[in-house]
């Protein structure tokens, strides 16, 4: 265990073996580190966190404040970690507004700077979230979601599974798992291919999922009618996750977006007559 002269921790504090704390940061009594956690310096760890090991909280990070509630009562709930997370610069996790309603963070998070997770927010495992991302209260991120630069989800929504957000996007319902949300539009535009191969999922998962999306997107079913289809048509695999997300829904979910039909690129052409190249563009481009 390494802590430097100028660090404040609590005798209170439970630190396992190996753990590092920096000049000028701060562990409070009660917080609960696991075995080689590193506190950089100016890092805050307050009471009611309780982390695995290998986790990483680096400079200026605030990690257990008190919820963000007008309504916050005397007693709230705590932070629970799990292992291998990295908290970059200056990310803020805050605990639950009641005793025993806990924010909850998985393994092998990576948190990019500013990120912030409001109260009774719960982060599966391997989720990355770009810098400047925030959580609302209530939000629940699930396993090997990729939230980019400075999204917003509106507190009670949910991230599915390896859903990738674009930078930018305001999310105000859930976004179903595997589904790719364009940043400007706030839209889905497709699934996430890239991360489905990359997590290991097979060309016949994938295919079964494009199927199911094409269900759920285009088929211009009712709802009741899209579940029912999803679940004679796919007996296995991923799409069984998906239909049981679309199922629990509460807040309605993102629509597709769809470009605008006879959608053509127009070209201005100059108004003297000699001007032949971009005659000669236009109609080759129709």
């Amino acid at each position: 265990m390494s802590i430097h002269p100028l660090a404040a921790v609590s005798p209170e504090a439970r630190l396992g073996t190996g753990v590092q704390i920096g000049a000028f940061a701060s562990v409070e009594a009660g917080v609960e580190l696991g075995d080689h956690c590193t506190v950089a310096s100016g890092a805050v760890v307050k009471s009611g966190v309780v982390a695995g090991s290998h986790n990483e909280f680096c400079e200026h990070s605030v990690v257990g404040g008190a919820p963000q509630h007008v309504a916050r009562p005397q007693d709230t709930g705590r932070v629970i970690i799990g292992d291998q997370n990295v908290f970059r610069e200056h990310v803020t996790i805050h605990r639950g507004l009641r005793p025993g309603s806990d924010t909850v963070v998985g393994s092998g998070n990576y948190v990019m700077a500013g990120g912030h997770f409001g109260h009774d927010s719960a982060v599966g495992n391997h989720c990355i979230f770009a810098n400047g991302s925030m959580l609302g209260g209530h939000v629940h991120i699930e396993d090997k979601a990729f939230v980019s630069g400075a999204v917003a989800v509106h507190q009670f929504c949910r991230v599915g599974r390896l859903a990738m957000v674009g930078g930018h996007a305001r999310v105000t319902q859930d976004i179903p798992p595997y589904m790719l949300v364009d940043g400007q539009s706030g839209c889905i535009v497709g699934l996430n291919v890239v991360g489905l191969r990359r997590s290991g999922h097979t060309s016949e998962d994938i295919a079964d999922l494009k199927n199911a999306y094409r269900i759920v997107y285009r088929r211009g079913l009712a709802w009741h009618e899209v579940l029912e289809t999803l679940r004679v048509e796919f007996q296995a695999g991923p799409v069984l996750h998906l239909r049981d997300f679309l199922g629990s829904g509460k807040r309605g979910f993102t629509q597709e977006r769809r470009a605008p039909p006879n959608t053509t690129l127009r070209l201005r052409v100059a108004d003297e007559p000699t001007v032949t190249p971009a005659t000669s563009l236009r109609s080759k481009a129709g």
